[in-house]
C-alpha cells in the first residue's frame, strides 16, 4: 500500500514538473517573441555568387551562425537595438554592416558582399544599413517610435509620444492612453516582453496622482501601438497592445546627461522645475553589456495660468487672538467654545498689497515671502530608474534582467482662500 502510494506520488510528482518545463518553455518563447526580432540574409561575392560556410556574426555579442550552401543565414533572439552585423570568410576581406535596427517580433534582411582577396587582411569594408520604411512581415496596424527619434521631441514623458500615434487619445492629465475609443483598463502593456498593469497607490488626502510603473524616455528603445488586431499571445487586450522596449548595452560605450531648470527666470514666471536625466550603457566583459538611467524630476508648484500672480492666495499665518463663544447667548451657565482667529498672509501674488498698514504685522505680511505664480502646498515629485544586463551565449541565446522603478508624488493644495485681486 505505502508503496503504491509512493509511487503514484512519483508520477504526479513528474507530471507538474513537465508541466513547469513547459510553461517556462512557452514563456520564454512568448516573451521572446515580444521583445527580440531576427536577423536573415545571404552572404554573395563580387559576382552574386553564394559564399556558403561564411560566419556571420553580430559584434560585441555571442549570436552567430553560418550560411548554407545558398549563402543564406539568420539569427534569432536578438535584442531590439540597433546592432552591427559582420561577415567573414578565408581569402574574402570582411565586410561590417553599421546601424542595423533590429525592431521587436520582426524579421530584418542583411545581405553582405564579400570581396575576394589573394591574401586574408584585416581591414574590414564598412558600409550602412538601409532600414525599410515598412517591415515585410508586418501583419497588422502598428505604430512604432523610435528611441533615438523621441529623444529629439519636446517631451519629458512617454505617454506624450504614444499618445501622438493615430487611435490612441491621452486623458486630460496624461496618466492614461485610451486605444480605438476602448476603455483604459481594456488595453494591455509589455516591457521587454513582461505584461504590467498599472498600479494607483493614492488619494485625495495625499494628493497623490498615481504611482503606476513608468519607463523614462531616456531608456526607451522601441516602442509600439498595435491598434489593429492582434495575436493570441495578447489575448488580454480588448482595444489594443502597448509594447516597450528598454535599451540594450552594445559593445561600445555610450552615456547622456541633461539638466533642465525654470528657476532663473524668478518666481512670476518660475514653477520652481527641475529635471536631471542620466544614462550609461557599454560592455562589462565579453558577451556582456549593462545599460542604466535615471530621470529625477521635481517642481514646486502645479500649474496655475498665465498672471496669475495678480490673484492672491492666502494662508494662515498664526493665530490672532482666541475667542470664548457661549452655545447661547442668554444664558450664562451654557457651554463655551474657544475658536481661534488666524492671521491671513499673502502667499500667491503682490505680497506688498497692504504694505501701507498702521499694522506692522500685516506691513510685514506676517514674515511670508511672496511665492510669484507659485501655489502653496502643491510641489510634486517623479523619479524613473531603469537597469538592464544582458549576456548571449553559444551561437543565438541570451539572458537577460531588467529592473524598472518608478514614483509620483505630490501634495494637494489646503487651507488656501482665494480673494479677487484688489479685495
Amino acid at each position: 500500500m505505502k508503496q503504491s502510494c509512493v509511487s503514484a506520488f512519483v508520477r504526479v510528482a513528474r507530471v507538474f514538473a513537465l508541466a513547469a518545463v513547459a510553461l517556462a518553455w512557452g514563456a520564454g518563447s512568448l516573451l521572446a517573441q515580444g521583445s527580440t526580432g531576427k536577423i536573415e540574409g545571404r552572404v554573395r561575392d563580387q559576382a552574386g555568387a553564394p559564399i556558403a560556410n561564411a560566419q556571420v556574426f553580430i559584434v560585441g555579442s555571442a549570436f552567430n551562425a553560418l550560411t548554407n550552401p545558398q549563402g543564406y543565414y539568420f539569427i534569432n533572439n536578438v535584442p531590439a537595438s540597433t546592432v552591427n552585423v559582420r561577415a567573414a570568410f578565408i581569402g574574402y576581406k570582411s565586410t561590417q554592416v553599421d546601424g542595423v535596427k533590429v525592431l521587436a517580433g520582426q524579421t530584418i534582411t542583411v545581405d553582405i558582399q564579400l570581396e575576394q582577396t589573394a591574401v586574408q587582411i584585416q581591414e574590414i569594408t564598412v558600409v550602412t544599413q538601409t532600414q525599410p520604411l515598412v517591415p515585410r512581415d508586418e501583419v497588422t496596424s502598428k505604430q512604432r517610435i523610435d528611441g533615438e527619434f523621441v529623444s529629439h521631441l519636446p517631451v519629458d514623458r512617454l505617454n506624450n509620444v504614444l499618445a501622438l500615434q493615430p487611435g490612441v487619445v491621452a486623458s486630460p492629465t496624461g496618466n492614461t492612453l485610451s486605444i480605438r475609443g476602448g476603455r483604459t483598463q481594456e488595453q494591455v502593456t509589455y516591457v521587454d516582453g513582461v505584461p504590467v498593469t498599472a498600479g494607483f497607490r493614492g488619494d485625495s488626502r495625499r494628493g497623490s496622482a498615481g504611482t503606476e510603473i513608468s519607463v523614462g524616455t531616456n531608456a526607451l528603445e522601441e516602442a509600439s501601438v498595435t491598434t489593429g488586431s492582434s495575436s493570441a499571445e495578447f489575448g488580454n487586450a480588448q482595444s489594443g497592445v502597448i509594447s516597450i522596449q528598454t535599451k540594450t548595452g552594445g559593445s561600445n560605450y555610450t552615456g547622456t546627461l541633461n539638466y533642465e531648470s525654470d528657476e532663473p527666470f524668478g518666481a512670476n514666471h518660475s514653477l520652481g522645475f527641475n529635471r536631471v536625466t542620466a544614462s550609461l550603457g557599454g560592455p562589462i566583459i565579453r558577451n556582456l553589456t549593462f545599460f542604466a538611467s535615471g530621470a529625477l524630476e521635481g517642481q514646486q508648484s502645479v500649474e496655475s495660468g498665465f498672471d496669475s500672480q495678480n490673484f492672491p492666495l492666502f494662508l494662515q499665518a498664526g493665530i490672532d487672538t482666541t475667542l470664548a463663544v457661549p452655545s447661547a447667548l442668554n444664558d450664562p451657565s451654557a457651554d463655551t467654545t474657544r475658536v481661534d482667529v488666524y492671521n491671513y498672509a499673502i502667499a500667491r501674488g503682490n505680497c506688498d498689497e497692504f504694505a501701507g498698514s498702521t499694522n506692522a504685522a500685516i506691513a510685514n505680511n506676517y514674515g511670508v515671502s511672496c511665492r510669484g505664480v507659485r501655489v502653496p502646498w502643491s510641489g510634486r515629485s517623479t523619479y524613473q530608474l531603469t537597469g538592464k544586463l544582458n549576456y548571449s551565449f553559444g551561437t543565438g541565446s541570451r539572458i537577460s534582467l531588467t529592473g524598472l522603478t518608478s514614483q509620483f508624488q505630490g501634495r494637494a493644495s489646503g487651507r488656501i482662500s482665494t480673494f479677487p485681486a484688489g479685495s
